[in-house]
């Protein structure tokens, strides 16, 4: 597990460095990474006492995490890891055609105008860093980073608002998934930068579209490949990855 670093506890509270934000991320990755598994039941007592934090981080952190679609509320002070479905699959990846076709024409727009695509570039640059150290972490998080980015060109305050609601989400399953060919998703996000580049704005829209959903098939298998799992932090939980052993 990824502890929490007890030497940050004591520094001043930052919007960057709270230990809000500190419990949240740790939380957060440890979700992602598995080592609280999809269906375990998550204590703030307990939580708290891994972290070695009092119960209030912990209490803030779990709405955010909840909003974000990685836990559900349970009564008596806990949390349960969501569990992924092929209905939470399915939504995700129609949400993310709506929404980041959408984005995909307007950053070609907005490049057709004369709106800089270097936040673009260094997101696919980290994106390539990432891939070259075999951080499937890392990898899942600059990928999503890329989506985040052509979203923010187009300029729609409430584009960017709507992809926040599914970003987490999009980080986790791409994580989940990671057995997927990332050097080719890779090359389509180069694909969408030539297309934005050029102001071409059907192009890009397509490509986005045709991105996207080749990973619901795939992602949609993994999912029936996966085991099942349920327990208690700190019990025997097995795990459920959906693309990695």
């Amino acid at each position: 597990m990824i502890p929490l670093r007890t030497d940050h506890v004591m520094t001043a509270v930052t919007p960057e460095s709270s230990l809000a934000e500190q419990t949240y991320r740790t939380l957060r990755r440890r979700i992602i990474l598995g080592d609280y598994t999809q269906g375990a039941r998550l204590v703030e007592a307990t939580l708290a006492a891994e972290l070695n934090v009092s119960r209030l981080p912990i209490r803030e952190a779990l709405p955010q995490l909840e909003n974000e679609g990685f836990v559900r509320t349970l009564p008596r002070r806990s949390s349960r890891v969501v569990e992924w479905t092929e209905a939470d699959i399915t939504e995700l990846f129609d949400a993310r055609l709506s929404l980041e076709t959408l984005a995909a024409r307007l950053a070609a727009r907005a490049a057709a105008g004369g709106a800089s695509l270097e936040p673009l570039r260094k997101a696919i640059a980290d994106e390539h860093r990432a891939l070259d150290g075999n951080d499937w972490l890392e990898v899942a998080e600059t990928s999503t980073v890329v989506h985040e980015v052509i979203v923010r060109i187009g300029g729609s305050a409430l584009l960017n608002s709507l992809m926040r609601a599914v970003t987490g989400r999009m980080t986790w399953l791409f994580y989940l998934t990671s057995a997927r060919d990332q050097r080719q998703q890779s090359d389509e996000h180069h694909e969408m930068l030539e297309a934005i580049g050029a102001g071409n704005e059907r192009l890009a829209e397509s490509i986005a579209f045709t991105h996207i959903e080749k990973g619901r098939a795939p992602s949609l298998s993994l999912l029936t490949q996966a085991t099942t799992a349920e327990g208690d932090i700190g019990g025997d939980t097995g795990s459920r990855r959906l693309g990695r052993p």
